[in-house]
């Protein structure tokens, strides 16, 4: 007897009667979840893990569920990993410090030596007695000028007399440098943090030069459990490849024109290896046919058939790191396309962990135009407002620096220009996006005016494309206390 008969024969049987109903409520209320999805409507646009037992959370929101037939299909997807703030004694892990530092011949001009002599000394200062520090020196060759070892009174005292004798020499062997410090890693140290700290102010012009290469050498530091972060120096250092090292070291790219704040940037440093809660993070995402990652906030990423993932290194206690993942869904029919399962992978201490959202969790629907209305309500508008300042002005940026390195005024003029038409459409989408944009714009196109007039232009162009790489990574990346 079908569920409509059972109705009609309420009257003859009260109790067949009510649960026929019940059923049929039940099944009215899985076509509007199923059904409707399908269709467009009430599909999943978020997605939340936290793990147990070590209370990381990995949240998934996509900018939109819609997108509409016959456009372009471009979905922002917002991740994030939290981490709980943790007991200082379960921080307290001693860190393995090796400052691999430049000395080539242009580390004597100005006073680049004696800064990064200095930071390197207030470094030494912060170390604790658990602590252990190398010191690893290059010019046209490298060396080790000092092995591994504790950071006690006298082994300090030594280290300072080795580095107070250190003197600037040829060409710049970079790669040999990072060679140097991955043969001293290569042991591995369980319950320490490790990390490289890269001090250059040149170009890779001896030995390794080729910029996978050292990027390679970068990973597999990092595949060991350590951390390669770089200190670009000045105004003769290739930024790309700076920030390129410490994408793949999974640490963090800085530049310096002035340097009195190098002591800094090093103590930072060591502050950070000093909250580590999670080591080697990677997030994995399984993709449909019908959805391609096109960028993740520029870090890294690998791929497998379907399956990418990023690297997004070490996690600080009490943090939230986000970024912003962009997709492009088929838009040629109608339909719906789950995406797969959203996998965190990570270590706290010597235990490995992961956690997903689970496959089809989240879900984007391709609806014909006459539906336009309904995928427009469906965006999220801060979602969006702040992928598109953070992701496309970010991406903006680096490759106005690309044009601007190499002294292309016209492509970089036309570079605004577009973004600007772009903008306006985006406004309509999240209102406000504008405004905060084209403050952003203001400033870049009086940067790079600046840049292509007057005198010393090549100077300026070195400096602003510089400027412009760091601003990038600054707005398509973000690390703050959680809230």
């Amino acid at each position: 007897m079908s569920v409509v008969e059972r109705i009609r024969n309420w009257g003859e049987s009260p109790k067949v009667g009510i649960v026929a109903l019940l059923c049929a409520l039940a099944s009215t209320l899985i076509w509007l979840e199923v059904g409707g999805a399908n269709a467009g409507k009430g599909t999943v646009a978020a997605g939340t893990s936290t793990h147990w037992a070590t209370g990381v959370q990995l949240q998934a929101t996509l900018s939109q569920p819609m997108i509409v037939q016959g456009e372009d299909g471009t979905v922002y997807l917002d991740l994030s990993v939290t981490t709980p703030a943790s007991r200082r004694d379960l921080l307290a892990q001693p860190s393995d410090v090796v400052v691999v530092l430049d000395r080539s011949g242009s580390m004597s001009q100005g006073r680049k030596w004696p800064h990064a002599m200095s930071a390197i000394g207030s470094l030494l200062d912060r170390l604790g007695p658990d602590d252990r520090v190398a010191l690893v020196s290059f010019d046209t060759a490298a060396r080790i000028d000092a092995s591994l070892q504790a950071a006690t009174d006298a082994n300090l005292e030594r280290l300072r007399a080795v580095v107070r004798a250190l003197a600037p020499g040829d060409s710049t062997n970079l790669g040999g440098g990072l060679l140097a410090a991955e043969g001293i890693l290569s042991e591995p140290a369980a319950a320490r943090r490790r990390r490289v700290l890269l001090l250059s102010d040149g170009m890779a012009n001896h030995g390794i030069v080729d910029p996978e290469a050292l990027a390679s050498i970068a990973r597999r530091i990092a595949d060991r459990g350590s951390v390669v972060s770089t200190v670009g120096m000045g105004l003769g250092f290739n930024e790309t490849l700076m920030a390129a090292l410490a994408d793949h070291g999974m640490g963090r790219f800085s530049y310096l024109e002035h340097l009195e704040q190098l002591g800094a940037i090093l103590t930072a440093e060591l502050s950070d290896s000093r909250q580590v809660y999670a080591d080697g993070s990677e997030i994995r995402m399984v993709l449909p046919p019908e959805v391609e990652l096109l960028d993740a906030a520029g870090y890294p990423v690998t791929r497998d058939g379907r399956a990418v993932t990023i690297r997004t290194g070490q996690l600080l206690s009490g943090q939230q790191k986000k970024f912003m993942a962009t997709l492009r869904v088929a838009s040629g029919q109608p339909a719906s396309y789950p995406l797969g399962e959203i996998r965190l992978d990570y270590r706290v201490g010597e235990r490995s962990h992961h956690q997903s959202i689970e496959d089809g969790r989240l879900q984007v629907a391709c609806v014909p135009p006459e539906l336009e209305s309904e995928a427009v309500a469906s965006v999220d508008t801060d979602v969006y407002r702040e992928a598109w300042i953070g992701n496309n002005v970010g991406r903006l940026m680096k490759n106005l620096a690309e044009k601007v390195r190499e002294g292309n005024a016209e492509e970089a003029r036309q570079l605004l220009s577009t973004f600007k038409d772009e903008v306006s459409e985006a406004d309509a989408l999240a209102p406000g996006l504008r405004a905060e944009a084209e403050a952003k714009l203001k400033e870049a196109e009086s940067r790079m005016d600046d840049a292509f007039r007057g005198r010393d232009q090549a100077t300026k162009q070195n400096r602003a494309a510089k400027a412009f790489l760091g601003q990038s990574q600054d707005l398509q990346r973000t690390s703050k206390p959680k809230q």
